[in-house]
């Protein structure tokens, strides 16, 4: 069973993107229940400096980088997270939307429903210009209903797969007729609406778009479907039947609370067992926000483009593969994906700023432990930040005999280019992959 303060951990890397060293060891005092609160607290103001961001957010490429910059900052983690998950659940991609303001738009639908009310976060979705060009419902006319949103709406986002019919998607695509985008305002065409009368899961009237969200949503299944996918995405892959029964009862008991689910999840012995603990392979967002904030790098760097970089690990944010999203899991760690998290650890340990400091202060990251330049007294200083306490002696031992002798370095650069090559070991060491 992980300690209190690897369960802090825990908390910190599952419900955010774990913390930096002062924050961490601040929370590893007060303990779990006190971080938990902590992170629930909607009421928090975010950082002002993420209103002071320099990017060009008419680009996309300038939102990603935005985005990613402010999971960096943000005061609100588990929020942040949440509208990361959402991105991933109504995966909508830029490279066919082709509007960067859209895009910008609908992470900020996300970061307000994020932890609301389900399904005032699915009819949302159903009305954002983002989505409504991703899967076709603009313009979907009563004489040729697109179903792609209809689709999707029950295999992907609300009951999945099994639960409805085809027929159903053909009901409910007349249902979802009439939309058209107007130079990117929204207006209802009534006579592009199909106002004849369908069955959508067995439920007969004259279904409009919000009655369909409606149907869909209020299915046994749909809480079965969102329970298990958090369940997987904060405890473990492949939760267990009577695991999701519960956690679906609760969703259902709440009125469909997102707040009240993810509360209960994080609360439940699930999330504290020995199968959750380090059992998630971090996504490549986890994976380069979490880093940074491992190395205490307060705020990213100009001449590192971590859009770029979780792109080349996998993960091209506001650019999923398709509507599925991403698949995540062990295709995370395919070769390619993995050369490119070594390449940003050694980009990152190598990086400097136009006055010559570098990214990563080594120095204050080794400094406050006991046995002065003791290499497997850093390495254990280093490790407990970056693995938690399991990372394990032989480990330890592995990349203190790597990295090599410190106490007779007497030249700073040296020592500085000796805790560099164990920073490098432990980020691309197996267990620091892991969540």
């Amino acid at each position: 069973m992980p300690s209190e303060r690897d369960l802090v951990a825990h908390l910190l890397r599952r419900a955010g993107f774990g913390a930096f060293p002062d924050a961490y060891e601040y929370f590893a005092g007060q303990g779990f229940t006190a971080t938990f609160d902590w992170l629930l607290d909607e009421q928090r103001p975010d950082d002002p400096a993420i209103a002071e961001l320099q990017y060009d957010l008419g680009t996309i490429a300038g939102v990603k980088r935005w985005w990613l910059h402010r999971l960096l900052l943000t005061r609100q983690p588990l929020r942040e997270k949440m509208v990361l998950f959402w991105h991933g659940h109504f995966a909508t991609a830029n490279r066919k939307v082709g509007n960067p303001g859209w895009m910008a738009q609908q992470l900020e639908l996300f970061r307000a429903h994020a932890l609301g009310d389900f399904r005032a976060l699915v009819r949302s979705v159903t009305y954002d210009p983002a989505m409504m060009r991703w899967l076709d419902l603009h313009g979907s006319h009563r004489r040729v209903p697109n179903e792609n949103y209809a689709r999707e709406l029950m295999e992907l986002f609300t009951i999945g797969r099994g639960n409805y019919t085809e027929q159903d998607i053909k009901e409910a695509a007349r249902a979802l007729t009439g939309w058209r985008l107007d130079q990117g305002k929204l207006v209802f065409d009534p006579g592009r609406h199909d106002d004849g009368i369908k069955t959508v899961l067995g439920e007969r009237g004259n279904w409009k778009a919000d009655e369909v969200v409606d149907i869909v949503t209020r299915q046994p299944a749909c809480a079965r479907f969102i329970a298990r996918k958090l369940l997987a995405f904060f405890v473990y892959d492949d939760p267990e039947p009577g695991v999701v029964e519960r956690f679906a009862a609760i969703f259902a008991s709440s009125a469909y609370s997102v707040r009240a689910l993810v509360e209960a999840i994080l609360r439940s012995p699930e999330f504290r067992s020995d199968r959750a603990y380090h059992a998630k392979i971090k996504s490549p967002v986890d994976f380069v926000v979490g880093a940074l904030k491992d190395l205490d790098v307060r705020t990213v760097p100009a001449g590192l483009n971590v859009a770029a970089s979780t792109a080349a690990m996998g993960q091209d944010v506001l650019d999923p593969p398709s509507v599925k999203g991403w698949d995540g899991g062990s295709t995370w760690l395919s070769a390619g994906w993995f050369i490119a998290r070594c390449n940003f650890v050694a980009a990152l340990l190598s990086g400097r700023h136009p006055d010559g400091r570098p990214w990563v202060d080594t120095m204050r990251l080794a400094a406050g432990f006991d046995g002065g330049w003791d290499t497997y007294g850093i390495v254990e200083r280093l490790a407990q930040r970056t693995l938690g306490a399991d990372g394990g002696a032989k480990a330890l031992d592995l990349v203190a005999q790597a990295a090599g002798d410190l106490t007779d370095v007497a030249n700073r650069g040296r020592r500085d280019q000796r805790v560099r090559a164990i920073l490098h070991l432990l980020l691309t060491s197996p267990a620091y992959q892991f969540l």
